[in-house]
């Protein structure tokens, strides 16, 4: 504990870092400790780096984008009205807090500002209040009711407004009721999920909650991209997004989904830089390792992971294909050219 300047905690690994300048590696040596190596990376934090490409790479022909289809007017009038709902008071839900801030280290002003609320409960609203059209279920008896089941709420937003809605069931109704562990809301625009500045460098992800993460806890130095799985492709508007950003990085998860995902972005965007985490199987897994006690210096944190990858790939933007960096879109990335369904 140091009473200049307030600074608490940690061992010795760590006030020879913040105190004589060293490295993970230097400070080891000078306390005669053998340094830690995970079971995915011989990194330290300080010395992250973009991989390079794998070798192997399935060849996948490019997927021409289509226009996106917006939902009409009173789909997303309801979306929005829900969305806000689900957002109020969002620091005085504990189940919120817990997913949130405890699981997956979003701040509650984080998900407020990404689109993101909490479901407490399933709601059964009129199919016909969000401008969808009454069918039949699988036994062929009148649906007239659309399900808004109980869980975390992801909201994909455009500049018309919220356009697709996504929800990630409890764990228990997936149990209990035998529900799909994410649930796409009918009627929703089959469109990425966007968040972070306009015209930063951009991230590709799978997952919008780590793409909420990495804006997060990279302070503003990227923008992040989420198809929402590993073989969805973009539609046209968020294709010329992809190309304009000023800086392409690409995250896939780090499993066979994750290698099928990077096929696909690499045949369609070429000039990506491959920059997966190097430790776990996506940002969150290594943002919770890298706070976990005892603290393992050789993971990196999200932030550090960030800084080194850019760091790195930064001097080949110039080399990278057709960028621009003017982006008059708003924060969230809308795109305005997508049509709407009648």
């Amino acid at each position: 504990m140091c009473r200049g300047c307030d600074r608490q905690g940690g061992d010795g690994i760590q006030f020879m870092r913040k105190y004589m300048g060293m490295s993970y590696a230097e400070a080891c040596a000078a306390l005669g400790i053998e340094p830690k190596r995970t079971a995915t990376s011989s990194f330290p934090a300080r010395h992250t780096h973009a991989r390079p490409r794998p070798v192997h790479l399935a060849q996948v022909a490019p997927v021409p984008p289509a226009p996106a289809v917006l939902p009409c007017k009173e789909w997303m009038a309801s979306a929005a009205a829900f969305l806000d709902d689900c957002q109020r008071g969002l620091d005085c839900i504990p189940a919120a807090v817990v997913e949130f801030c405890l699981r997956r280290g979003i701040t509650i002003d984080s998900a407020a500002a990404h689109g993101l609320g909490w479901n407490a409960c399933d709601r059964y609203v009129p199919r016909a209040a969000w401008g969808l059209p009454d069918g039949k279920d699988k036994d062929g008896n009148p649906l007239t009711k659309l399900l808004l089941p109980a869980g975390l709420v992801i909201a994909t937003r455009r500049r018309a407004g919220v356009v697709g809605l996504t929800v990630r069931c409890l764990d228990e109704d997936r149990q209990t009721k035998g529900r799909a562990k994410y649930r796409q809301i009918s009627g929703s625009a089959n469109v990425p999920f966007i968040v972070g500045r306009a015209g930063a460098p951009l991230l590709l992800l799978e997952s919008a909650l780590d793409a909420v993460l990495a804006v997060q806890e990279g302070n503003g130095q990227i923008a992040a991209l989420a198809f929402m799985g590993s073989t969805k492709p973009a539609d046209a508007d968020t294709d010329q997004f992809i190309k304009q950003a000023p800086l392409l990085l690409a995250a896939p998860d780090r499993d066979d989904a994750g290698e099928k995902a990077w096929a696909r972005w690499s045949a369609s965007y070429p000039h990506a830089h491959f920059a997966p985490v190097l430790h776990g199987k996506d940002i969150g897994e290594q943002h919770a390792a890298a706070h976990a006690w005892p603290l393992d210096y050789a993971i990196p944190t999200t932030g550090e992971w960030l800084t080194a990858v850019l760091s790195a790939t930064a001097h080949n933007s110039a080399h990278t294909g057709p960028m621009s960096h003017e982006n008059t879109q708003p924060d969230y990335c809308a795109t305005s050219g997508a049509r709407e369904a009648a």
